[in-house]
C-alpha cells in the first residue's frame, strides 16, 4: 500500500529552483501530485529538468514551468496565477531558489554582491510566501492542510567567514518562517523550514572552504534527495503537526538545536 501521509498526492505544489539541486530533487518526488510548477530563472534547464523527470504522458501535463526572476514581484505573480488558472489552487509551496556568491570577509564585500544574494535569498522568498499564501487562503478552504517550505541553510544556523551576505539572508530567512507560521496557523496552513548542511549541488562546487563537507558528525556531503525527503514531510501530511519548526539536516554539521 502506498504511503500517501509521505507524497504530495493529489496535491498542487510550487517549487521555485525547480531546475536543479535541492529543487529538482524535491520535483522528482511529486510524481503523485495533481499539478507541481517549477519555477527557475533558467527556463533551458526548466526544459531539460522535466525531460529529465522522465514522466509518463498524463503526468507530465501536469507539470508547469514558469520562467523568471523571483526577487522581482511581477514573477512570484506570474507562476502563482498561472498556477491557479492551471491546476485550480496552490496547496503547497516549497520556495528553493537562492543563491551563494564567492565568498568574502565582510571588509571587502562588495554592496552589489550583498544586495544580489539579499534579493534573491530573502525578497525573492518573501514574495513568493506572500503570493503563495494569497491564493491558499482565497481557496475554498481557506487555507486548511496547505503548507509552505522555505529553504534555510546551515548558515542559517551559525555564521561562517566570508559568507556574511549568505548568512544573513539565511538568519532572516528563519524569522519570516516563525512570523508567518504564527499569522496564518490559524487558517490551517504550516509553515517550516530546512536547514541543509553542504549539499552536493553546484552551489557546493563554487564553495571552496577547506574541509568544509567533512565538518559534522556524517563526514561527507549530503546528496540533494536527502533534503528533498525532508521538504516532503512538511509539505505532506506526515508533517501534519509541524509549524513554526526549523529542521537542520546537516549531517551534524552545526551544533544548533
Amino acid at each position: 500500500m502506498a504511503d500517501t501521509a509521505h507524497s504530495l498526492e493529489g496535491k498542487v505544489a510550487i517549487v521555485t529552483g525547480g531546475a536543479s539541486g535541492i529543487g529538482f530533487a524535491t520535483a522528482l518526488l511529486t510524481a503523485g501530485a495533481a499539478g507541481v510548477t517549477l519555477v527557475d530563472l533558467k527556463e533551458d534547464a526548466l526544459s531539460s529538468a522535466v525531460s529529465s523527470l522522465a514522466l509518463s504522458e498524463a503526468h507530465a501535463a501536469r507539470v508547469l514551468t514558469v520562467g523568471g526572476d523571483v526577487s522581482e514581484e511581477s514573477t512570484a505573480e506570474t507562476y502563482v496565477r498561472q498556477t491557479v488558472e492551471r491546476f485550480g489552487r496552490v496547496d503547497v509551496s516549497v520556495q528553493c531558489a537562492g543563491i551563494s556568491l564567492p565568498s568574502a570577509n565582510v571588509v571587502d564585500l562588495d554592496i552589489d554582491d550583498w544586495d544580489r544574494t539579499i534579493r534573491v535569498n530573502l525578497r525573492g522568498v518573501f514574495l513568493g510566501v506572500k503570493h503563495s499564501l494569497r491564493a491558499m487562503l482565497a481557496s475554498p478552504s481557506g487555507g486548511k492542510g496547505c503548507s509552505v517550505v522555505l529553504m534555510c541553510s546551515q548558515l542559517g544556523l551559525e555564521g561562517y567567514p566570508g559568507s556574511s551576505a549568505y548568512a544573513a539572508s539565511k538568519f532572516a530567512l528563519r524569522g519570516l518562517m516563525a512570523s508567518v507560521a504564527t499569522e496564518v496557523g490559524p487558517s490551517g496552513i504550516r509553515v517550516n523550514a530546512v536547514c541543509p548542511g553542504p549539499i552536493d549541488t553546484p552551489m557546493l562546487a563554487g564553495f571552496s572552504a577547506p574541509g568544509h563537507t567533512t565538518k559534522g558528525n556524517i563526514k561527507r556531503a549530503g546528496q540533494p534527495e536527502e533534503i528533498a525527503n525532508a521538504v516532503l514531510f512538511f509539505a505532506s501530511e506526515a508533517g501534519s503537526y509541524c509549524s513554526g519548526t526549523t529542521l537542520k539536516v546537516d549531517g551534524g554539521w552545526s551544533k544548533w538545536c
